[in-house]
């Protein structure tokens, strides 16, 4: 079993954000690229953007070889940031790189 760690910044820590979080490692892990380990850091902005809050999803995946780094941010362009976009964004950015690493 592949090891999970969330980390939070400016942002309180969520039992949704959570719950996405390892629905989405677990996705990834059906995958069988030997993950031994993806630590998540949460992020939002600490001041108010026009459009809103500016939210940061970084990624670090241990697999052999080496590790697979992935960072999203959203905030700036989009009409309405949503920290589950950039979850999601993110873990499909990670997802790739798993999926191009794998022998056809």
């Amino acid at each position: 079993m592949s090891k999970l760690t969330i980390a939070y910044r400016n942002l309180d820590s969520s039992p949704a954000i959570e719950e996405q979080v390892a629905e989405r490692f677990a996705d990834l892990e059906k995958l069988g690229a030997h993950i031994e380990s993806c630590d998540a850091v949460i992020e939002a902005s600490d001041r108010r953007q026009v459009s809103g809050r500016e939210f940061t999803v970084r990624l670090k995946i241990g697999v052999p070889g080496p590790d697979i780094e992935v960072e999203r941010r959203i905030g700036r362009s989009e009409p309405a940031p949503d920290v589950n976009q950039a979850i999601r964004e993110a873990f499909d950015v990670a997802r790739r790189a798993i999926l191009e690493r794998k022998p056809r």
